[in-house]
């Protein structure tokens, strides 16, 4: 499962997020030393800081990918391109609510304009994400229309919000499919645990789960299931040890505190009163990350 990071995209939705270019940097070249496959960044369309720190990251050369996230449309398709980015990732409303009352436009010529701003994509040798916005108050039928279509055209990847999607998806596509999944309603390390038993290779976190709302799945919390679950392939892939100065560095920029009990860098993660096995809990535990 590949490990994509919207802490400089998703994160920066979040309320005391206000990133300086510098901020950027240093997230983005901590979290590729990290070992994240892909680093997502904010819109270049949002503002002209935007763009010219999505050029300047790509430039740097890091090991990860640098993707951007945008409308689904030739505008803001060509923007991104224009920064070099390794990938693009569109997204458009599908909800009746969304079509109606944001971009106005019927599932038709939703189908035509993804199939258009697809095609100028892949042309540019750039790799393409598509997901659809607002998906749990969408007909199933028409994102798997939808999807279906995107997958036809070649889509590196489909996005996908609700793990009720993945079974049918994952046996009938050749797209991969990833999975962002908010933190609204439960443990999100857990769902997304689920989400890969049926089929997603792909998973969206940021550090600290910091995004809009209460946020999406924290890096920190899927490393630390992962490590059980696949510990070789974790422990391969991942600098763990470098988990604790990214979370803390992030906390000290969006000023807030690592809550007492986040999984493995929280003060009392490891904390435990009673000897009988003390010890062993912390050195099983917390070794892969030392």
């Amino acid at each position: 499962m590949l490990k994509r990071t919207g802490t400089l995209r998703e994160g920066e939705q979040f309320a005391n997020a206000f990133f300086t270019r510098e901020h950027k940097v240093k997230i983005a070249t901590m979290l590729s030393e990290f070992g994240c496959q892909y680093i997502e960044l904010t819109s270049p369309v949002s503002s002209q800081a935007s763009y010219d720190d999505c050029k300047y990251i790509r430039s740097l050369g890091l090991k990860a990918k640098i993707l951007t996230h945008v409308r689904c449309n030739m505008e803001d398709a060509k923007r991104a391109v224009e920064c070099g980015v390794d990938g693009v990732d569109l997204v458009i409303g599908t909800s009746s609510f969304l079509r109606e009352y944001s971009h106005g436009k019927s599932m038709a010529m939703i189908k035509q304009t993804a199939l258009e701003v697809i095609e100028y994509v892949k042309s540019k040798g750039v790799e393409v994400r598509f997901s659809s916005e607002d998906s749990f108050r969408s007909d199933l039928v028409d994102i798997l229309a939808l999807y279906q279509a995107v997958d036809k055209a070649g889509v590196n990847r489909v996005g996908i919000r609700s793990e009720e999607l993945l079974p049918e998806w994952s046996t009938t596509s050749s797209a991969r499919s990833e999975v962002w999944l908010a933190a609204t309603l439960k443990p999100t390390s857990m769902t997304i645990l689920a989400a890969q038993s049926r089929g997603a290779t792909h998973v969206d976190t940021s550090v600290l789960g910091i995004g809009e709302r209460n946020g999406i799945t924290p890096l920190g919390a899927l490393m630390a299931r992962m490590v059980v679950t696949a510990p070789e392939y974790t422990k391969k892939t991942f600098d763990l040890p470098r988990l604790k100065t990214i979370e803390e560095y992030v906390a000290s920029v969006v000023e807030i505190n690592i809550p007492f009990n986040n999984p493995v860098t929280g003060f009392c993660a490891f904390t435990h009163k009673a000897g009988i096995h003390a010890k062993g809990t912390h050195s099983v535990m917390t070794r892969p990350f030392l």
